[in-house]
């Protein structure tokens, strides 16, 4: 059987090299003056988060694929003679993407076997379940075994972060908006997580971004206390990514992490100075 990966735009793996042949179904961006896909060319992250910066109240908002764009994408990877497509999507409860996917499999049940798996996940952390289904896929495993994998990362995923203003979140939907009137009239910058049942929670709540970032760093040795893990800075700007590297070298003894930007579409929701950790455990 012909199996292929794909994933979402989320994923962030439009900004990390990878061997794999992994298609990338795109959520589209509304600035107001324009609408793109989020591939990655139109505009790059890093210029997408300078613009955001530029302007304090621009809020863009995002959009999923619709059904008809899903149909079209499916019956491309038919065309191209494969059977099935496990697609790893942005968690369910930040995008409806995971929903039209379902509904495109129902539709073309007879053409291309399709298996959405909802990471509850976002950024790298869902771009590493693509990346693990297409190598066991190359290494000939079995669609349960990779399932099962997923199972497992998908129970054993965290991203804490930091932002700057709880104001994307709050306006598109991300974040409930009694937080974020309590954030702006306070002026609280709280600590938030990826939950496990894939929402984004305000976990602490704190008085300055810096402070909430070595605040961070008790809750991760507390995620990851007798694991083995793989743990990467995730950011939109770039504005405090020389604090928090030295503060996880200080706290937690942490030192040359890889670094993986977000791409623009989930900037949308985060806003331009978000900053943290993501963490996979490996036992």
């Amino acid at each position: 059987m012909k199996r292929i990966v794909a994933t979402t735009s989320t994923s962030c793996l439009d900004y990390y090299e990878h061997e794999y042949d992994i298609r990338t179904i795109r959520i589209k961006i509304d600035m107001g003056d324009h609408n793109f896909k989020d591939d990655g060319t139109e505009i790059k992250a890093d210029e997408f988060f300078k613009k955001m910066n530029e302007d304090p109240h621009l809020v863009p908002r995002t959009s999923q694929p619709s059904l008809g764009e899903l149909i079209e994408f499916f019956e491309g990877l038919a065309d191209e003679g494969y059977e099935e497509c496990i697609v790893t999507t942005i968690s369910s409860k930040l995008s409806g993407t995971f929903n039209g996917i379902s509904q495109a499999a129902e539709m073309l049940e007879d053409r291309i076997k399709i298996i959405p798996f909802d990471t509850k996940t976002v950024c790298f952390n869902e771009g590493f379940f693509a990346l693990e289904a297409s190598r066991m896929i190359k290494e000939g495993a079995s669609t349960e075994d990779i399932l099962a994998r997923l199972d497992f990362l998908q129970k054993n995923v965290r991203i804490f972060f930091a932002v700057d203003s709880l104001e994307c979140l709050v306006k598109n939907g991300r974040l409930s908006g009694a937080a974020g009137l309590l954030g702006k009239l306070l002026k609280i910058k709280p600590l938030l997580e990826v939950e496990p049942d894939g929402t984004i929670q305000a976990i602490e709540k704190i008085r300055t971004t810096k402070k909430a970032l070595e605040t961070l760093c008790d809750y991760f040795k507390e995620y990851t206390n007798g694991h083995n893990y793989y743990a990467y800075i995730v950011y939109t700007g770039t504005e405090l990514k020389d604090f928090f590297v030295n503060v996880l070298k200080e706290s937690l003894g942490l030192e040359n992490l890889d670094e993986r930007p977000c791409s623009p579409v989930v900037g949308c929701h985060v806003g331009p100075q978000a900053i943290g950790l993501g963490i996979m455990l490996k036992d």
